[in-house]
């Protein structure tokens, strides 16, 4: 079955991707979430929008709350921007 996935959001060194399984058609079978962090966990699954926003809102506060993920994260969108 092919998979599309889709950026919500990225803050601060968390993703939210929208994984979405599609038919042969292209149509939408089946959705989640899914909430990455540089912070040390696995990322998440969340079936619920609502709720994968509200994890990744949290998530964005701990991780600039803490000083190892905040400084990693500082330092990927430098890269980013300069192009490495």
């Amino acid at each position: 079955m092919p998979t599309r996935k889709s950026l919500i959001r990225s803050t601060a060194g968390v993703r939210l991707e929208r994984i979405e399984q599609l038919s042969a058609q292209g149509r939408v079978q089946q959705q989640h979430f899914t909430l990455r962090t540089l912070r040390p966990q696995a990322p998440r699954v969340i079936a619920d929008e609502t709720a994968a926003l509200d994890a990744f809102d949290l998530e964005v506060i701990a991780s600039l709350a803490d000083p190892v993920a905040s400084k990693l994260a500082d330092h990927k969108d430098q890269a980013d921007r300069s192009g490495a």
